[in-house]
């Protein structure tokens, strides 16, 4: 019986599990769909060509939930070309996916393509239809159903069962014979569709039907009608004998629910419908009857379907049941007035609809579009303000994105607030502004019930009217509830306003739905720009983009485009000024505090991968400064590494700028100064390396990032622990007093006046980055009634793990996504010191608070506790839990996992012992027993200008073994270029030690206690170690990493814990190529600093100043070799050219 209770157990956390999964997570969805015309499917008795697709008239439902990604593969078998759209899919930032002229060449002939779209934040019943050449007439379309997450409610039971119904007009004549008809004014303007169909069938009882639509119900039992009109001239009034019907959903809007006896659906528009099978089992009418003609029960125009009772032995009998007057427009215009929003349902969110209104919108844009007729050139046209839309053949998102739209149209050329003199054909293209709200107002001049569809967007229905509109009919308007929709329709001599919320940035097309008045011109394209590339802004182009029309110039462009994308980035520029602080007082001391532009800590440098970095540092400090940008791995230019064995320090009162690019890399790093103990003073902040917008990163883009600086901090001030520490007992032992975060002390300190605290709003999800920017602890990261998932750290994604909590080491970056999925309250952040008694009320724990946007509750309890911080199994078994993400891609679009070291050969192995020892009476830190001297002269420059000679003497030190006796000296060890090394750290200390190594990632392969011995290779982790470039190393025990020394330079490989570093803890590698090509190392900056045995001496006031005492100083840079930057900038000219001039060719 325990077994069977915990077996139960164990089936409800699986399935609550799963549901949490399915309710976060959408899927992917794949369609392989054949196109074909087929003339044996005769909806009719009549021999005609019909549109389907696999085989089926209407086509394949797509079955989706919110949030599903639909990969749908068309293969084309007509003898024409092909598009399809997605009615009412709002193709969130990704116009590409749209299907409509202006934003999609055609799938030629024999030709496949894939469409992969989102249907983000919808719910609800659509269809897709073919886009171009008249199609729709032919057939081609099928219904789409968004059905809501699990986690979200639905505002009525579940149904016992849905029916898609697609009813539509429909002619005889195939539609390539209608089509070449619509340019006689006689068929143009009058033409009258012959039947309407059901699910592709004709009417019950007309003598061409051959089999008609029927739909089987049970007795007492709900059901859900999914309704469309794809039809392509008719209104229709729908109804079902004897049968009332609870309207619930429109377009992806829940509705107020209303009893309707009939219900009019316009060209192009879906409703859902509830109808209770309550009447007595029988079969009864199912009736579309069209607007605005006289027909009979007997007609082809009326639509007839049956619904039959499963126990039913009885047909349909009786008249047909009496709908509205079609010629009642005041009927129709009534029952849209009260179609409203449901104000209190969540639909795609679990917040209500009516979250979002438009009671106090500001609007930015009014467009008031007449649809009418004109005869231009003697053809029969349909315009929007006089003007006749023409379709190029280059669509205009291509032509927007590469050319800027230049030589296929011309934008804001339209009128969109006045009628044109003359009636005119154009490529009408207007302004959208992004993040406006827009009214746009239809004029209907035509004698037909019109129907006017955005795409891209929802919008609120906000009013109807007959006449012109005025601006006094703004007070007619419904702003409280109005429905939010894609389609609607525009009574003859009447109005229709609604408003829209241009949030989608994208080329949208705006068109009536009447098939004839779109083909011949009635439509325009609305372009909703937003100059940032960043794909959460907008998508860029797919990589299976289809190119056509000007086909040279846009076909160049985008290999150029790409090419820019992959390879170019950004120059960022930045002047820092960096001074001492007495007043930030972060512990309630008068304590100098280094601050960067006032800042403690330091401004945000927020770039993307292969960005090039300006920093130009001025030193306001009394004593020479120099920055290390910790985890850049600085690819072929060591010069910018920023530590004293590269560079030579920024003197006080003067400047000097960095220039660096991060190259290949994404991820979560930071910055802060490298010598003079400087940072336990402050000066450090954060670095963000973001994805470049051709790459995919893998999770959802949260709703914002946060930047969460952690690091013990002392109560005296950095210089004097530095001047203390020549006493054993402040080098080895008095750790620091307080935890940090982002520069502030514990919400749990009685003293605090200023915590550290983040907002957010429930249901969304948070990207946290954190580093370690201590001097000496690890600590343990933890949020209260909260799971992080971890998904990257120091630019590497890491397969996702889901945590309580989160050991963090010195120097340590990473990041996890944080839901907050509790009641809205205040919840308390943790950072706890590793190997420390101390409790929540103690100066070092740092304390933050996770504040819901509308808490009006502040953490209650204690913070939660987080591991044992003296088990060490446990971190150590996290640690080996943190595995590299094989399948994404990162800085480049190829996965992680192509770079392995499943089958690596080893060229080099160090084992580096950290440990104590008195030299010369003075407490230091060593590597295999010896203590790093620190030269005056940077490693650096010696070895460009004097091969090292006078200050290091390269291999002197074992890197395999300890020196016998305590030494210091300026230990420089061999690295193999391009060969792979491995390095193993020992630990003696009783602290956590880390160790980071300057540029490069290391895979770390093992973790093991005591010492480390070659069989403990068997328990290394080769096949998805995570790559890094700081790890720790527990007290009396090892860690191993494999590194592929490809970067030339001289690097430092160092202790991050402050006191061991100052003290000695470090040496340098020096991974050299002969080859003096700057594809493989830079030369020395323009702007070099010379200092130690290369310090030019004071100039004379003559012009014959003597040459810095080198043998072969480094020479000014050849102005006819620009550098890479300026290299690219010169091809990026010579590109632009040949653009234009291949545009003025085309042309």
């Amino acid at each position: 019986m325990a077994f069977a209770g915990k077996h139960s157990l164990l089936i409800l956390c699986a399935s609550l599990l799963a549901i949490f999964i399915a309710g976060a997570n959408g899927i992917d969805i794949f369609l392989e769909w054949d196109v074909a015309a087929d003339t044996t499917i005769k909806p009719l008795s009549v021999d005609q060509p019909v549109i389907t697709i696999n085989g089926m008239f209407p086509g394949p439902l797509i079955n989706s939930t919110t949030n599903d990604f639909v990969h749908v593969n068309v293969f084309n078998n007509l003898d024409e070309p092909l598009l399809f759209t997605w009615n009412g899919i709002q193709q969130r930032l990704n116009s590409w996916q749209d299907g409509v002229s202006g934003t999609n060449c055609p799938i030629l002939p024999r030709k496949n393509w894939t469409y992969v779209f989102q249907v983000k934040d919808q719910i609800g019943s659509f269809f897709y239809f073919p886009s171009i050449n008249f199609q729709k007439a032919g057939g081609g379309f099928g219904p789409i159903r968004v059905n809501n997450r699990i986690v979200i409610s639905v505002p009525f039971p579940k149904p016992e069962a849905e029916f898609d119904l697609l009813i539509g007009d429909w002619f005889y004549d195939d539609y390539k014979k209608t089509r070449s008809m619509a340019n006689t004014s006689l068929t143009a303007y009058n033409a009258i569709p012959d039947v309407i169909l059901m699910n592709g069938k004709g009417p019950f009882g007309y003598q061409m039907t051959r089999e008609p639509e029927s739909f089987t119900v049970t007795k007492g039992m709900t059901y859900r009608f999914r309704i469309s009109n794809v039809g392509s001239v008719f209104s229709f009034n729908f109804r079902i004998q004897n049968h009332k019907m609870v309207l619930v959903e429109t377009e992806g809007s829940y509705t107020n629910q209303i009893t309707l006896r009939s219900l009019d659906v316009h060209v192009g528009q879906s409703y859902s419908v509830l109808v209770t099978a309550d009447q007595n089992e029988a079969d009864y009418y199912i009736v579309a009857s069209p607007k605005l003609i006289s027909t009979n029960d007997s007609s082809s125009l009326v639509g007839l379907g049956v619904l039959h009772y499963s126990n039913s032995k009885s047909q349909v009998t009786g008249p047909l049941p009496i709908g509205p007057d079609p010629f009642d427009l005041d009927f129709s215009m009534n029952q849209a007035k009260s179609v409203r929003w449901n104000l209190t349902a969540g639909a795609a969110r679990p917040n209500p609809q009516g979250t979002f209104n438009v009671s106090n919108v500001t609007l930015s844009q009014t467009f008031i579009l007449q649809g009418s007729r004109a005869e231009i050139s003697g053809w029969p046209r349909y315009v929007i303000n006089n003007v006749s839309y023409l379709t190029l053949e280059t669509p205009l998102k291509l032509a927007d994105y590469f050319v800027n739209g230049s030589g296929v149209y011309q934008l804001d050329w339209f009128p969109t607030n006045s009628v044109n003199d003359e009636a005119t054909r154009g490529v009408s293209v207007v302004t959208g502004n992004h993040k406006g709200w827009i009214e746009l107002v239809f004029n209907n001049n035509l004698d037909v019930i019109d129907s006017w569809h955005l795409d891209g967007f929802g919008f609120h229905v906000v009013g109807f009217g007959t006449g012109e509109w005025a601006p006094e009919s703004r007070s007619t308007y419904n702003l409280f509830d109005p429905v939010v929709r894609s389609t609607v329709q525009v009574y003859p001599g009447g109005w229709t306003a609604v408003y829209a919320f241009l949030d989608n940035p994208g080329m949208w097309n705006l068109r009536s739905q009447l098939l004839q008045n779109w083909f011949l011109g009635q439509e325009l394209y609305i372009r909703v720009h937003n100059s940032d590339p960043n794909p959460a802004k907008e998508r860029p182009p797919p990589e299976n983009l289809l190119l056509c029309g000007q086909c040279n110039v846009i076909k160049f462009a985008y290999i150029l485009a790409m090419l820019m994308a992959i390879a170019n980035a950004e120059d960022i520029f930045l002047e820092w000024h960096v001074a001492i602080d007495t007043s930030i007082r972060p512990v309630f001391a008068d304590q100098p505090v280094i601050t960067i532009n006032g800042m403690f800590p330091g401004p945000l440098i927020n770039c993307s991968t292969n960005d090039m970095i300006h920093v130009n540092v001025f030193n306001k400090m009394d004593e020479p400064l120099l920055f290390t940008w910790n985890g850049i791995q600085q690819r072929l230019n060591s010069w910018q590494d920023g530590v004293s064995g590269t560079n030579c320090p920024i003197q006080p009162g003067t400047n000097w700028t960095y220039v660096f690019q991060t190259k290949d890399q994404i991820g979560s790093f930071f910055y802060f100064p490298s010598i003079n103990f400087q940072k336990a003073g402050g000066g450090f902040g954060p670095i963000r390396i973001n994805n470049r917008i051709a790459i995919n990163v893998p999770f959802p883009k949260p709703e914002a990032e946060f930047d969460l600086l952690i690091g013990d901090w002392y109560q005296e001030s950095y210089k004097e622990i530095r001047s203390k520490m020549k006493k054993m007992q402040w080098a080895y032992f008095n750790p620091p007093d307080w935890m940090l975060m982002n520069g502030k002390v514990s919400l749990m300190n009685p003293n605090t006046t200023e915590h550290e605290s983040f907002t957010v709003t429930k249901g969304k999800t948070y990207r946290f980055r954190i580093s370690n920017v201590g001097t000496a602890w690890s600590f343990n990261f933890r949020i209260q009634n909260h799971r992080m998932v971890l998904v990257e750290t120091e630019g590497s994604y890491t397969n996702k793990i889901k945590l309580d909590s989160l050991d963090v080491h010195v120097g340590q970056s990473y990041s996890v996504l944080v839901t907050a999925d509790k009641n809205p309250a205040d919840y308390y952040i943790v950072a706890s010191p590793k190997l420390s008694h101390a409790d929540a009320n103690s100066s070092i724990y740092g304390v933050a608070v996770l504040h819901y946007d509308n808490s009006t509750t502040p953490p209650i309890g204690i913070p939660p506790k987080g591991l044992d911080p003296f088990n060490l199994q446990l971190s150590i078994d996290q640690a080996k839990d943190i595995r590299w993400n094989l399948t994404t891609g990162a800085a480049r679009p190829n996965p992680q996992g192509t770079f392995n070291v499943t089958n690596v050969t080893l060229s080099q192995t160090f084992i580096l012992q950290g440990s104590l020892a008195g030299i010369d009476g003075a407490p230091l830190y060593t590597v295999n027993n010896v203590s790093y001297l620190t030269p005056e002269t940077p490693l650096k420059l010696a070895d460009q200008f004097a091969n090292g000679s006078g200050v290091y003497e390269l291999d002197k030190f074992p890197v395999n073994a300890s020196n016998v006796d305590a030494i210091r000296g300026v230990f420089v060890a061999t690295g193999i270029h391009r060969g792979w090394i491995e390095i193993v750290l020992q630990n003696e200390l009783e602290v956590i030690d880390s160790w980071h190594l300057d540029g490069f990632g290391f895979y770390t392969v093992g973790y093991g206690i005591g010492d480390w011995n070659p069989q403990l290779r068997s328990r290394y982790n080769l096949y998805d170690p995570v790559v890094r470039s700081t790890v720790q190393v527990y007290p009396g025990a090892w860690t191993a990493v494999y590194a592929y020394l490809d970067n030339p330079g001289m690097w430092n490989l160092r202790s991050q814990l402050l006191k061991n570093w100052h003290l000695g803890q470090e040496l340098y590698v020096r991974v050299y190529d002969a080859d003096p090509n700057p594809s493989k190392e830079r030369p020395p900056p323009e702007n070099l600093l010379l200092c130690g045995n290369f310090e030019p001496p004071p100039s004379p006031p003559t012009p014959s100043a003597p040459s810095p005492p080198t043998p072969s100083a480094p020479s000014p840079k050849d102005p006819s070799k620009g550098s890479a930057t300026s290299q690219q900038v010169a091809w990026f000219k010579i590109l632009t050219v040949y653009i234009t001039t291949a545009l003025f060719i085309g042309q």
